[in-house]
């Protein structure tokens, strides 16, 4: 479904037409794939679905300029209850220094704002011009120095999202992409939260998520997938097993992440898993003390130490390797 939502002058002078398509909409699909076509990888695999067929409950939209009916400039959004990632921001390169994607960032902002959306995420460059946009725009770095980062409609968002209640163990479906990211962004947890998905310290998780959904669909790589949600439906941890390529697919590998309120449901997470019969292991960095604890309380024990194994901003950590017979 298109709708229009203004009218504006540029600063040439030209006249161009805001407006939103919330997806699927198969009357603007091939206008859309071809619009952003050079979009590489699993990012083109979900803009080429999305605007087909719905992706379960994940809201996708396009807010757009046209001139003269062409589609000139593009901002994406992917939602869910509030929580979205931001993202394939382009202009077409003959239509740029016109004022045409920042005049079109004023209304995407308004539109979810007037939608009671909570929080929005995206990744640039630090300190680039893009950077200083979104930060005109009310973005913030979710750390120092970064260039992920956040839009929360409420200061106090992150304690309210993730206050303490009760929660279930699920499959991982599309809408949870935009609520990964927001677990994934927060700051003063384990540093090495996914090794599988590369994930270390507060990240952005919007290729992550699309990697790790592709691979559901497509291949037998992971033996089981399941996420911590609460009963107001926040994504507040992850536990994913799968064969582990180093060691012949003899050994799985478990990644393991969750919010620290909810340590205590983290049992019921691994409960949930279906784990191969094989070893599994699992890789802890030397701040991450209650999950060590959770996996000892699971059975697993500490098979070894990595001494200054990685580093992250300046700090570095030795990695403890938890495993289990199964």
């Amino acid at each position: 479904m298109y709708v229009q939502l203004d009218e504006i002058k540029l600063k040439t002078g030209e006249s161009m037409e805001v407006g939103m398509l919330r997806a699927p909409d198969e009357s603007y699909a091939e206008e859309i794939k071809k619009f952003l076509g050079h979009k590489p990888g699993n990012f083109k695999w979900h803009i080429e679905r999305c605007v087909t067929e719905a992706l379960d409950e994940l809201e996708t939209r396009f807010y757009v300029g046209k001139i003269d009916g062409k589609i000139i400039t593009n901002i994406m959004t992917v939602e869910h209850e509030g929580i979205g990632i931001l993202g394939h921001v382009f202009t077409l390169p003959d239509q740029r220094r016109k004022g045409a994607c920042k005049g079109t960032m004023a209304y995407q902002m308004e539109d979810f704002r007037q939608r009671n959306g909570r929080a929005l995420y995206l990744g640039t460059g630090y300190n680039s011009h893009p950077y200083h946009i979104y930060h005109n725009f009310g973005f913030e770095s979710v750390f120092p120095e970064s260039g992920f980062m956040k839009y929360q409609a409420d200061d106090d968002f992150d304690n309210t999202y993730f206050a303490s209640t009760n929660t279930y163990p699920k499959p991982a479906e599309w809408h949870d992409w935009p609520k990964l990211t927001a677990l994934s962004g927060i700051v003063g947890s384990d540093t090495l939260r996914s090794l599988k998905w590369n994930v270390y310290g507060p990240t952005n998780f919007e290729s992550g998520f699309l990697t790790f959904k592709h691979t559901l669909e497509t291949d037998d790589i992971f033996d089981d997938a399941k996420l911590l949600t609460t009963n107001n439906r926040a994504i507040v941890g992850w536990a994913t097993v799968c064969r582990d390529s180093r060691w012949q697919d003899n050994i799985a590998l478990l990644d393991l992440f969750f919010h620290p309120n909810f340590v205590n449901s983290v049992p019921d997470l691994l409960a949930a898993l279906k784990f191969p019969e094989m070893k599994v292991q699992c890789y802890v960095d030397s701040g991450a003390e209650k999950k060590a604890e959770v996996l000892e309380t699971a059975g697993f024990s500490c098979e070894g130490r990595f001494k200054n194994q990685f580093e992250y901003r300046g700090q570095h950590y030795d990695v403890l390797v938890f495993g289990r017979e199964t």
